[in-house]
């Protein structure tokens, strides 16, 4: 210890929390059950922290807690929060938003969602800079294009002047690593940064993360379902559960060698295994006309760039057929162009080329139901919205019926109708969005991502849900996913885009057990990487 300068020694632990409980009281002034309670542990300084815990446990309020960035009903009960060893509780309002960004660096689960779609990039990374102070706009534009090429942009200059949708995934999440450097925080805390992301863009953001924790002396609270990202990732661990830590020790003890049950439990059930769920997936007839047919499918976004038109050409050329009953898998990098093809292939994007559909009815269910569901309104006007395109062909009674059934086909019961998204789960949101999704009777159900932002429990019932509404009711479902896993437990075939085209496309065997393209090597090498 004698070799460690005394300041060092003091800010041994960057973050410590002491006895934090952390409750939501009913406007009824009901007693609360507390979410965090008495929760105590500490954040060394220069560490990558791991923390998990199943759906609920108080992962995100921890996060938020020491963020400040709280709901306005939370109430903090008792307990400290210190940050080199000033208490954070007892700081004014003023003095907790001026520490976000300029001391703590806050990345979110979902990158669309945190980023507002109607400003520029370069503009929603200048809020932060003009929000701390820093007026000089030459000054802005050089710490932001900086902070681009730090986190693996190219071109900053061009990415600067994008909007959210004309970027990957992995380019998004990028964005919100920039957003939270951009003030030299000495702790970042990453919630679920890498869950919505494939094997190749999830190895490159850790190795980013981590070589960014070395370079910029940065301690890092990362907070994930994603075991193997934790184990490739973390110094150290902390498992909670009811707002209760049940275990605490480096990475491969914690994962190794856990000493709780609910440890063992949870590493055991973490990761989605479609092998156990006995999937039974419709035969698909592969000899009759394709519901669904694209030829030489083309797309660009533009930008205005200093008074000049950037194309940015994400589609080159696909093609892909789908038919009858067939559940086929769409995989690729970040950036490859599987998302740009969704909205082509749903008429949300202009394209060049052919796009045959057998029947106009496709359905489709997003990756966050969340911002798929009006907040305001309940799951019954949801369903009634749905089908406002045929109103006008269906009497009361036929309305009712289709909502009914389709309540019934997705595993909910009537008395859900009533509710709003706020009252229900992650996975119970998703099943509203397909139930949404199968009242109109589609031929064709395009799901993009849609177990990506859910616990492995979740993921494994809106799976089963999917092979079932596809065995049942024989709709052919693209199912995009970055989870090979799943490709071959429920998908017949399988097609590999990169750079904007279809690399390799056949039966799920051929494909990722001889794969013939590099991008197809490319992603079950990482895949491996990650899981190994």
């Amino acid at each position: 210890m004698e070799n460690i300068p005394e300041e060092r020694i003091r800010h041994i632990h960057l973050v410590k929390v002491h006895d934090l409980t952390l409750s939501f009281p009913s406007a009824k002034g009901e007693p609360a059950k507390p979410v965090l309670d008495k929760l105590s542990f500490g954040i060394r300084d220069g560490e990558i922290l791991g923390l998990i815990g199943n759906s609920g446990s108080g992962k995100s309020m921890t996060a938020y807690s020491i963020a400040g960035l709280l709901p306005a009903n939370a109430k903090i009960e008792e307990g400290a929060i210190k940050f080199r060893g000033k208490d954070l509780l007892s700081m004014k309002p003023a003095e907790r938003r001026k520490m976000l960004g300029s001391d703590i660096g806050m990345i979110f689960q979902e990158p669309a969602s945190a980023l507002d779609p109607l400003m520029k990039v370069g503009k929603s990374l200048e809020e932060i800079l003009i929000s701390h102070g820093i007026k000089d706009k030459a000054e802005r534009y050089n710490r932001i294009s900086d902070i681009l090429s730090t986190v693996g942009f190219a071109t900053p200059e061009k990415i600067y002047e994008r909007y959210p949708h004309q970027l990957s995934g992995g380019q998004r999440q990028r964005i919100l690593i920039a957003g939270a450097l951009l003030l030299s925080p000495k702790l970042l805390i990453c919630d679920e940064p890498t869950s919505s992301l494939d094997s190749v863009t999830t190895v490159a953001i850790l190795d980013l993360l981590r070589k960014l924790c070395i370079d910029m002396k940065i301690t890092i609270l990362f907070i994930s379902h994603d075991i193997s990202a934790v184990k490739n990732f973390c110094d150290r661990v902390i498992v909670m559960k009811d707002g209760k830590i049940v275990e605490s020790d480096t990475t491969e003890d914690i994962l190794m060698r856990p000493k709780n049950p609910y440890t063992a439990e949870l590493l055991t059930n973490a990761r989605l295994d479609p092998r156990k769920l006995e999937l039974t997936p419709a035969e698909c007839d592969r000899t009759a006309e394709p519901v669904l047919s694209c030829k030489d499918v083309s797309a660009a976004y533009t930008a205005s760039l200093w008074g000049r038109w950037d194309e940015n050409r994400v589609l080159n050329g696909v093609d892909l057929d789908i038919y009858p009953a067939e559940i086929k898998g769409l995989i690729g990098s970040s950036g490859c162009g599987k998302t740009t093809l969704v909205k082509t292939l749903l008429g949300l994007m202009k394209s060049e080329g052919t796009i045959n559909r057998k029947s106009d009815n496709t359905g489709a269910v997003f990756q966050d139901p969340v911002s798929c569901l009006n907040p305001s309104h309940t799951i019954m006007w949801h369903l009634k919205e749905a089908l406002r395109p045929y109103k006008r062909q269906m009497s009361k009674e036929d309305i009712q019926v289709a909502i009914d059934n389709a309540i019934e086909t997705v595993g909910l019961d009537r008395g859900y109708l009533n509710r709003r998204p706020g009252e229900l789960s992650g996975g119970q949101r998703q099943r509203v969005a397909i139930a949404m999704c199968v009242i109109t009777r589609p031929k064709l159900i395009i799901a993009d991502e849609p177990f990506s932002s859910l616990d492995a429990s979740s993921a494994a019932e809106i799976l089963k849900l999917l092979a079932k509404i596809n065995r049942e009711h024989q709709v052919a479902i693209l199912m995009i996913t970055h989870n090979i896993h799943i490709v071959r437990a429920v998908c017949s075939t399988v097609a590999v885009m990169d750079a904007g085209k279809i690399a390799e496309d056949g039966t799920c065997d051929k494909v990722l057990n001889s794969p013939e393209s590099d991008a197809t090597k490319k992603l079950l090498e990482a895949e491996n990487t990650l899981h190994s």
